[in-house]
């Protein structure tokens, strides 16, 4: 998130203070979750599916990277759909 969005420059003095609050408090709450989503469903696949699919193969790694890529695409996806696209969250 912070890759993104940058350095919060919003001054911590006066009424910006709130702004300041509000992109922090933001920015944890939303990274929290997206983060936690995609921790969870790697795990999920790496230990019940991708463990035994790919015990004696020299590109483990490599196919596990493209694992955690795919489900961080998806959930990035699904969450601008449900953010911009049907406004729910």
């Amino acid at each position: 998130m912070r890759l993104l969005l940058g350095v919060n420059t919003v001054s911590e003095e006066g009424l910006w203070y709130l702004l300041h609050l509000f992109f922090e408090i933001g920015m944890i709450q939303v990274g929290l979750w997206v983060g936690a989503a995609i921790a969870i469903c790697f795990v999920l696949l790496d230990v019940f599916y991708l463990r035994k699919k790919l015990k004696n193969n020299p590109k483990k790694m490599v196919i596990r990277l493209v694992a955690l890529l795919t489900i961080t695409v998806l959930v990035v996806i699904v969450h601008y759909l449900l953010e911009k696209v049907i406004d729910v969250i």
